[in-house]
């Protein structure tokens, strides 16, 4: 059995309960002691989702995209206090290529209020990573100029999983897409019996990983909490498969129905791709244009399933389930630890104010006034689709995590995960745990039939 914990916290004003709750969660999954009985050698990861500065179209809008400020420091606060300001403390993430990392440090005034803790804390070191190797500039939705960015002061690992992958033996090998235009490298790391990572060293290194995500949907692996916030711990995103390309009736993923749109549209990006790396200053001029042209004509990625962004997507949540068997139980080396040694872990998804529909970056806000906590990233992830009125089941990336593996993400079935409300003293199955708002989070357009399904099995 694993328990999975929730509070009811009613805004990011509320500190006291919000400190509380985490104070609860560390003091009772174990970690408090085991950070109390130590040196200052240990080393905490603090790893929230700070995928960009705001929502992708409206600049002012960024609380239902990002982890608050207000949890990341209560956690902060809450370890530094229980090593007794020894140790080290890092708070990371590799946010996509052209986010501002300035500009996420600085909502929330979350600069300032670091500063202050370090004042509190003067003992300890406590370290602000932005994991990113390279830095990507952007026009019109293409990148015309790339800039190197200070790498990992620990390194980086390099994990192969190898026949123990999700990916291993996947019919899209050779047709992956990862997360630039140059797909020879995504697909030279993911071939035969090869498929490795490239993680940060401070996230595999560190003694204790606390997992901070956003509850909000996602476009390609229908929600994104705790084992999807792992992208962020890549020292090189183009090692990731994010879709296979081409149509599902040839083993591809990026589109959901072959048709002559597609065609074309995959024709255009595969010669815009070649244009942009191969013709330095005309071929990104090219490429924009291809694609002004492209979305004048077939629509707006807001409205038009592409690249993989529904729920037919058989690749993406492969790769993140690849990822949280590698932090788990990978070492620096590059070498695998025993399946009954993973990781201490511990996570806490900043579901106070949610994001639905379009996510995960141009999401809506939703009031859903709760933190959800474990140490079980599977059984975790479970109760975050409930709380946003899915079926767990209905999700690959969730439903995957708990199938039987040599390094097993989970700790026990899904049937076996019980529900603590804090807020009213109650225990119950996940299966009788009720949404956080009445009528769920609103999917992305790509994952419509996902609610769907779930009312038409609620109604019977």
């Amino acid at each position: 059995m694993s328990i999975v914990t929730i509070r009811k916290v009613d805004n990011y004003n509320d500190s006291p309960g919000i400190r509380s709750f985490v104070r609860e969660m560390l003091e009772s999954s174990g970690h408090a002691e085991f950070l109390s009985q130590g040196d200052s050698s240990k080393l905490v990861v603090v790893k929230p989702n700070w995928i960009q500065e705001s929502h992708e179209y409206e600049p002012d809008i960024w609380e239902p995209v990002i982890t608050n400020p207000s949890l990341v420091l209560a956690v902060v606060e809450e370890v530094a206090r229980i090593m007794g300001g020894r140790g080290t403390v890092c708070v990371c993430d590799a946010p996509h290529a052209y986010a501002d990392f300035d500009g996420i440090t600085a909502r929330g005034s979350f600069r300032e209020r670091w500063t202050e803790a370090g004042r509190r804390w003067p003992g300890l070191q406590l370290e602000l990573l932005d994991l990113r190797r390279e830095i990507s500039i952007r026009k019109e939705e293409v990148v015309v100029e790339r800039r190197k960015n200070s790498d990992d002061p620990r390194g980086y690992a390099r994990l192969n999983l190898g026949a123990d992958s999700g990916l291993y033996g996947h019919r899209g090998e050779g047709r992956y897409y990862g997360a630039d235009y140059d797909t020879s490298v995504v697909n030279s790391h993911h071939c035969g019996d090869r498929h490795e990572y490239l993680l940060s060293g401070t996230a595999i290194a560190c003694d204790l990983f606390i997992n901070l995500p956003k509850l909000k949907t996602h476009k390609k692996t229908g929600i994104t909490c705790c084992l999807k916030n792992l992208v962020g711990i890549n020292g090189d995103k183009n090692w990731l498969p994010h879709h296979t390309e081409g149509f599902p009736d040839a083993g591809g993923d990026e589109f959901p129905h072959r048709s002559l749109g597609g065609r074309l549209e995959g024709s255009l990006k595969r010669l815009g791709r070649r244009c942009a790396l191969g013709l330095p200053l005309l071929g990104p001029w090219m490429f924009r244009k291809m694609r002004n042209v492209g979305k004048s004509i077939l629509g707006e990625s807001g409205e038009v399933i592409r690249n993989g962004n529904w729920m037919g997507n058989d690749t993406c949540w492969r790769m993140v389930l690849d990822l949280n068997r590698a932090l788990l139980f990978g070492n620096t080396d590059g070498s695998m630890r025993g399946a009954d040694r993973p990781k201490r872990y511990l996570a806490i998804v900043d579901g106070i104010l949610g994001g639905e529909g379009n996510g995960p970056l141009c999401p809506k806000p939703v009031p859903s006034k709760v933190l959800i906590a474990g140490t079980d990233p599977a059984a975790v992830d479970a109760a975050a689709a409930r709380a946003m009125g899915y079926d767990p089941a209905h999700l690959p990336v969730v439903a995957g995590a708990f199938a039987r593996h040599r390094w097993p993400i989970n700790t026990c079935r899904m049937d076996e995960i019980r529900i603590q409300d804090r807020s009213n003293g109650t225990l119950c199955h996940l299966g009788d745990m009720r949404p956080a708002v009445e009528q769920g989070f609103e999917p992305h357009f790509g994952w419509k039939a996902l609610r769907a399904e779930d009312m038409r099995r609620s109604n019977e």
